[in-house]
């Protein structure tokens, strides 16, 4: 699974993508094509560079990498031993100035994050004169002979005046040796360079994953993000969670979210509260976090422990779809269906279902999610489904939507003993203001 490939997932995740503050091109191309990383060694590795640049100032390092192009098409003609044009040499110089600066900045604080080779002969090579200046053409240094040649171009030509017949074939034969002393210089430079070929492809991709890093590190800050605990096969739990793209919107609204602490293993939990008691919010919010430590982006949670899985697999909502004729029911009946197709191959997922059978009616709808759990006894990956039925099944694990609390809706989950699910629709319709005497007809059926 790419990081472009779950962007579109209904969790939060694409929020934290667009909140990233990264300063250049190939650092979000890089995010876009990172693979998600499924072993324990190779996330540890990764959030142990997070770490070492978390408590380091990088805001000059960052101001560096603003000026980090995509040059990967020139450095691969460059590696094929292709003339470059100046512009191609110009941006073999930059590249190689801004990892010198770069460098220099990491040795200062001793970071180890990224390793940056000494570039220091590349801006020798494509700066003769010394200037240390983000410029190139080919100089008159590189060749007394092109020095030689333009010099008397510019005497025939001098400053805009009048030339004659002879004075033109002359400046059209010198412009012909330059072009020629031009293409032989770039043609040595290439032959110099291409021994740097693989360590400029190597210095790009560092420079672009430093970005990425840095700006990860900034959202932590500014979010209140958490290093996680990763694991294999081992329960997962958070303290205090929360979804940043919803705690954002309840914010702008005047609103607070309220975090949850959630544990779960391979027996499946059951969510069971009364509709609009953030049940849908829980899975997404679950959703997105598995999906920000497996990407190496820091955790929307106090402190939390995540079992490491190899894929997500996220039912939730309404999946009507015309194109194929199959209704909202049929549509999530085969999503649910294919995963438990996945996990009876022993796939390692996770299996968040969000109010499985919905649509149905209420006693086939509580048989369906009923069989659901007991087909799927155990997952290593985890499985966790909401649901607004009575589910009597007892070898799961249950939470319940705290709810109403002297008429204030507390989201808070608490472990539940039973499966009942409480009555508080009305309850909630009320306190949204609905019609009164819709209200009250209703109480008088549900007393009858």
């Amino acid at each position: 699974m790419t990081f472009k490939s779950v962007l579109d997932i209904d969790c939060g995740i694409r929020f934290m993508y667009e909140d990233l503050e990264l300063n250049s091109s190939c650092a979000r191309k890089m995010l876009l094509e990172s693979e998600m990383m499924t072993s324990k060694r190779e996330i540890d590795v990764y959030y142990g560079k997070l770490n070492e640049l978390y408590t380091k100032d990088f805001k000059a390092i960052s101001l560096k990498l603003m000026c980090l192009k995509d040059i990967h098409t020139t450095i691969k003609r460059l590696g094929a031993g292709v003339v470059l044009d100046d512009i191609e040499l110009f941006e073999i110089k930059y590249l190689a100035m801004i990892s010198q600066d770069v460098r220099k900045l990491l040795l200062e604080q001793r970071i180890t994050a990224v390793n940056l080779p000494d570039l220091k002969k590349v801006v020798e090579i494509l700066d003769p004169d010394s200037l240390n200046i983000p410029s190139f053409y080919v100089y008159d240094s590189y060749s007394e002979q092109l020095a030689y040649i333009r010099k008397e171009m510019r005497n025939i030509s001098g400053y805009g005046k009048e030339i004659g017949e002879q004075e033109r074939e002359q400046l059209l034969e010198l412009q012909r040796l330059n072009d020629e002393q031009e293409f032989q210089i770039r043609e040595n430079l290439v032959g110099k360079l291409l021994e740097y070929a693989a360590k400029l492809e190597h210095v790009l991709k560092s420079l672009s994953l430093l970005d990425i890093m840095i700006a990860k590190c900034v959202q932590m800050k500014r979010l209140g993000l958490c290093f996680p605990s990763v694991a294999e096969g081992v329960e997962t739990f958070y303290c205090k969670m929360f979804n940043p793209m919803v705690k954002k919107a309840l914010e702008e609204a005047g609103k607070e979210f309220c975090p949850v602490d959630i544990a779960f293993q391979n027996v499946p939990v059951t969510i069971i509260g009364a509709n609009m008691g953030g049940k849908t919010v829980v899975l997404k919010t679950l959703a997105v976090n598995q999906l920000l430590a497996q990407f190496g982006f820091g955790v929307a949670a106090e402190c939390c422990c995540v079992n490491i899985v190899d894929k997500i697999m996220f039912c939730i909502g309404d999946d009507q779809n015309m194109q194929k004729g199959l209704s909202s029911f049929a549509a999530e009946m085969l999503a649910i269906d294919s995963v438990v197709k996945s996990i009876r191959k022993g796939e390692n997922i996770l299996a968040l279902i969000d109010e499985p059978a919905r649509t149905t009616n209420p006693v086939e709808g509580t048989a369906l999610v009923e069989g659901l759990l007991e087909v799927l006894p155990s997952n290593a990956g985890g499985l966790v489904l909401t649901t607004h039925y009575n589910i009597k099944n007892d070898k799961v694990k249950r939470y319940r939507v705290k709810g109403l609390v002297d008429g204030v809706m507390d989201y808070m989950l608490v472990e539940a003993e039973s499966g009942d699910v409480p009555h508080e629709a009305v309850a909630i319709a009320e306190k949204l203001g609905i019609d009164r005497e819709w209200i009250e007809l209703t109480r008088k059926h549900l007393n009858n």
